[in-house]
């Protein structure tokens, strides 16, 4: 198990679509970020030189009929309160629909979509210091309401044009198939601790984060994978040390993978979901 120090992070999350144009407009102008590459195929943007969506066309592609599983949302990370509300007044200014806000006591946080139906949050931590823990250093599920006339008063100052070069992935939140399965995989094999747990929901984590990985199974249970010719939910990276050990444990697991090099491990969760591991300091 791996997955035990706060140097683990997701990377990138990677998006099917049929239209690759129209998708890549979107996370420029709503969204903020960069297009640091661009083909007849792929796009890809970040924030300065990090990468963290890759767009890519799948032809003759397909929306799905049904619930299945992948992604639930894309969580992006903004550096400040500040920057949530200049981000705020960016959504207001565009008239971009918002689903909801929630205000998790840990994070203040906004929910949309994206033109193909992928769920995205952008959202800003509170400090460390304010979160609420219980005696096992859990944290309590809450959604209160978001002091949106607060977070517009903080980034007045602020100027939107772009997402801070400071932005990243914060979290991944999944739509599973199998509760159990998912805790016995992230938890049991790969070692993120769960942070918050409720029925229907696993939140998961490395080191003291809220959660790196949100789970649940709101659609439904036993939820078919996506289809490769599916739009939604390709894949996604996680970002940690080392891979070494991890390829140890899944050997004696017997659990299949696949090497990319050096430093990089494919391998499929319980619910289809396709996950790229990447050791950021291979030789250790």
């Amino acid at each position: 198990m791996i997955f035990v120090n706060g140097h683990t992070e997701i990377g990138k999350v990677v998006l099917k679509t049929k239209d690759k144009d129209r998708l890549a407009a979107f996370y420029k102008e709503i969204i903020g970020l960069e297009v640091l590459a661009n083909n007849a195929d792929t796009a890809v943007l970040g924030v300065g030189t990090k990468e963290l969506l890759e767009i890519v066309k799948v032809p003759h592609a397909t929306v799905p009929k049904q619930a299945k599983t992948g992604l639930y949302h894309t969580a992006f990370l903004l550096p400040s309160r500040a920057s949530l509300g200049s981000f705020l007044h960016h959504m207001l200014e565009s008239q971009y629909p918002l689903d909801g806000a929630g205000d998790h006591i840990y994070s203040e946080a906004f929910y949309f979509r994206d033109p193909d139906g992928n769920g995205i949050e952008v959202y800003a931590d509170r400090p460390e210091s304010e979160w609420q823990r219980d005696a096992d250093g859990n944290l309590p599920m809450a959604t209160n309401g978001v002091d949106g006339d607060g977070l517009l008063m903080e980034g007045a100052e602020l100027d939107w044009y772009k997402a801070p070069e400071e932005t990243k992935i914060g979290h991944i939140h999944l739509q599973v198939s199998d509760l159990e399965a998912t805790r016995d995989f992230y938890q049991g094999i790969l070692g993120f601790k769960i942070t918050t747990e409720i029925p229907s929901a696993l939140f998961f984590a490395a080191g003291d984060y809220h959660h790196h990985i949100g789970t649940n199974i709101w659609a439904g249970r036993e939820l078919p994978k996506l289809e490769a010719t599916e739009i939604g939910l390709s894949f996604f990276t996680i970002e940690t040390e080392s891979i070494e050990q991890l390829k140890e444990d899944l050997t004696k697991k017997s659990i299949a993978f696949q090497e990319n090099g050096e430093k990089t491990i494919i391998l499929e969760d319980p619910n289809g979901i396709t996950i790229e591991v990447i050791a950021t300091n291979y030789y250790m």
